[in-house]
């Protein structure tokens, strides 16, 4: 019998795409999202579809009472770092204190296993040594986004001590690109890849790249960009660790161990669309690290993750299907 997965953040870029992959995979999926940033329009009809939030206590006690759940995999979340330093309460708020009642709920139906949506801003600015990223730097995360995920990663492992809660948490770096079905879709856009797609299809489009003077190759910020199909793929090998008991650490970083700069990927859309893209050098954002790149050493080897879309060409043309 197939385990049943809980997807929060269900209608939101990544949780979709999860949703779609897990149902390939035969999983059965039961949806969760309050749709503050989701849209309904990317949820599956034949999947049970809860409209709350993870704050709710009694809608969460009404879908556990309700169906079998095994694994929760938790997407749903506030993504925005500028918004984090302006808003904090609100960060905290959903990141914290919202994802401690739903493991609060969890516990109370006897449900132990969970998958967190965690995220390499915890690193704060690494040290030019520490670049690629293991999972053993010290986490020092400079905006209020960070914190609060940092926070909760503390809360799990207080709660697999207290309450035998088996989870992965999974730090993602920059995710790109698109499923066959589903793609990204934010208002308002921050991430670099739409954003540029943007400017390729819409001429009157101001591309705006945010400083030119770090120390880095070409003067502008490295990341590292990970295909979404590789990571969901990353989430249903740690659905397995847990639900086969597989020996596992707790966290792992998620990218492919190389970075490509601003002025790189604004390269790399011209090449899909035969085009020059201009774009506007501003100043630099208070707190964007100069390189973010991550070392997944770790979930290959004890999960035996092995990525296939580490191309920044094919991240470029299948998000590019759903940008207009």
């Amino acid at each position: 019998m197939s385990n049943t997965i809980l997807v929060t953040g269900a209608a939101g870029y990544i949780g979709s795409i999860a949703t779609e992959i897990l149902l390939q995979e035969g999983y059965n999926v039961i949806a969760l999202d309050d749709l503050s940033t989701g849209y309904k329009e990317v949820l599956f009809d034949l999947v049970p579809f809860y409209n709350t939030s993870c704050g709710n206590i009694d809608e969460l006690k009404t879908i556990f009472s309700k169906n079998k759940i095994d694994v929760v995999l938790h997407f749903a979340g506030a993504a925005l770092v500028p918004e984090s330093v302006k808003n904090p309460f609100k960060y905290f708020n959903i990141n914290f204190c919202q994802a401690q009642n739903l493991l609060d709920v969890m516990t109370l139906f006897n449900i132990k296993k969970f998958i967190f949506s965690s995220t390499c801003a915890i690193y704060g600015i690494p040290k030019p040594e520490e670049i690629p990223l293991r999972e053993s730097v010290q986490a020092k995360p400079i905006n209020p986004y960070g914190e609060s995920k940092l926070l909760f990663e503390k809360a799990l492992e207080w709660y697999k001590k207290s309450e035998n809660l088996d989870y992965i948490a999974l730090r993602y770096f920059n995710v790109a690109g698109a499923s066959k079905n589903r793609g990204e879709r934010h208002n308002p856009e921050t991430h670099l890849i739409p954003l540029v797609i943007k400017a390729a299809k819409n001429k009157n489009y101001e591309l705006k790249v945010y400083g030119k003077d770090y120390p880095t190759k070409d003067g502008t910020a490295i990341r590292d960009y990970i295909h979404v199909v590789d990571l969901v793929y990353a989430h249903i090998l740690a659905i397995k660790a847990l639900t086969n008991n597989k020996k596992h650490e707790n966290i792992y970083n998620i990218g492919y161990g190389h970075g490509y700069s601003v002025l790189e990927i604004i390269n790399s859309v011209e090449e899909v669309f035969k085009i020059k893209i201009p774009y506007k050098i501003c100043e630099k954002r208070p707190g964007d690290p100069p390189v973010l790149i991550a070392d997944s050493g770790k979930i290959k080897e004890d999960l035996n993750w092995k990525p296939k879309f580490n191309d920044i060409t094919e991240m470029i043309t299948s998000a590019s299907k759903f940008i207009e």
